[in-house]
């Protein structure tokens, strides 16, 4: 009795601060329903070697949908430079040629709904927008041309709780914060925004104005997950040549570690994709609202390090969001945001583990979790650089 007053305190806590987590999904029973790539004609070369798992090994994840699925290589992890991380003073000033660069805005808003004929679709409204964050109405094949070949192209996914009227302002500073610590570099950038509105609340944008803030997470969290099979479409879609960095915050990380998920050969309730990943992928979490065990084997986006070569974790140990992540469901764990990979998941994830890091970035956001809190930091994009540029 006891337990169960003092959870109910806590839950009522949870009111009072942010919320970006949700409740897993279960896996769907029926027979999987298949997703074929957007071009079945374009054949998508590896761009890099396969290297079998080592002899011993042996992949024993419940969510496979293909499980003579090749293995990505191990690959060697870049290690994001610690002295960047010294007060850098004022913001990077931009060389004039990033100036005339568009980035993109693709939306999946106009759909709600997390059922699996929904998430089939590759329906994306295309915003092309400058660097004023000015923007025009386009569509795939104008972005798809657009695109700088060879050059690596990161795809930024936005947590819940994020309202249409602040997009705009995300995508730009986002796209500021990436093009102006490496100007030298050439990088195609994409703003993936979904349906992240809370629900159940007075504000849609603040999650702590929840009536059922438990129900807002877990249907965001639905939605995060259904819609990575979008994303791993996008990234199917995109020209092979172009190594693709995928950085998502929150539950943005969810639907990043979902689409991995998908391009491995997994399956999540019942869907998986045709065709594995023609590119080199890197994924990067920021404030991620999963579990911390979720990629390990057995576990729910167990396929996930098979399509990305590498994933990089920022952490926050004081993160406060991340803080209540354990309330959501009884017996829970800790979120990977907050925690990083564990010693135990280092284990678990045997010779894989050499393809993920943690970066712990607590000093910088204190107890903060919101996205702008990363993109104010340009120390922390010019460490990121190794990983989205793809120069290591």
């Amino acid at each position: 009795m006891l337990r169960v007053l003092l959870t109910t305190l806590l839950a009522l806590l949870a009111l009072l601060v942010m919320a970006t987590v949700a409740a897993p999904v279960a896996l769907g029973a029926d027979a999987p329903l298949v997703v074929p790539p957007e071009s079945d004609a374009a054949e998508r070369p590896a761009a890099i070697e396969v290297q079998a798992a080592p002899a011993d090994s042996k992949r024993t994840g419940s969510n496979s949908a293909n499980d003579s699925a090749d293995w990505v290589p191990l690959a060697v992890v870049p290690n994001p430079d610690e002295a960047l991380f010294a007060d850098s003073g004022s913001p990077l000033k931009h060389a004039p040629s990033i100036c005339d660069e568009p980035h993109w805005i693709l939306s999946i808003r106009h759909c709600e709904d997390c059922c699996p004929q929904c998430a089939c679709r590759f329906d994306f409204d295309v915003r092309r927008a400058d660097w004023n964050g000015c923007w025009q109405p386009s569509n795939m094949s104008e972005f798809q041309q657009s695109l700088i070949p060879g050059a690596p192209t990161c795809v930024m996914v936005h947590g819940s709780f994020v309202t249409p009227d602040t997009v705009a302002e995300d995508s730009r500073n986002t796209f500021h914060w990436l093009r102006q610590a490496a100007p030298h570099l050439p990088l195609n950038v994409v703003f993936v925004t979904w349906p992240s509105d809370g629900i159940f609340t007075f504000n849609p944008s603040i999650a702590a104005t929840s009536l059922v803030p438990s129900l807002d997470v877990s249907i965001l969290g639905r939605r995060a997950e259904m819609n990575g099979c979008r994303l791993a479409r996008l990234v199917q879609s995109l020209p092979a040549d172009s190594p693709i960095c995928l950085l998502g915050h929150s539950h943005g990380a969810r639907m990043v570690a979902s689409a991995c998920h998908f391009l491995g050969g997994g399956q999540v309730q019942g869907i998986w994709i045709a065709n594995g990943p023609g590119h080199r992928v890197r994924a990067v979490f920021a404030g991620a609202a999963i579990d911390h065990d979720w990629l390990n084997p057995g576990q729910r986006y167990d396929r996930a390090l098979c399509a990305a070569e590498c994933v990089l974790n920022l952490k926050s140990r004081s993160d406060w969001a991340l803080a209540i992540y354990p309330l959501r469901r009884p017996f829970s764990r800790l979120a990977l945001g907050q925690t990083g990979f564990t010693s135990r998941d280092l284990r678990q994830l045997g010779s894989r583990a050499g393809q993920v890091a943690d970066f712990d970035v607590s000093e910088q956001l204190g107890v903060n979790h919101i996205w702008p809190c990363f993109y104010e930091r340009p120390e922390i994009a010019a460490a990121l650089v190794p990983w989205i540029y793809f120069t290591e």
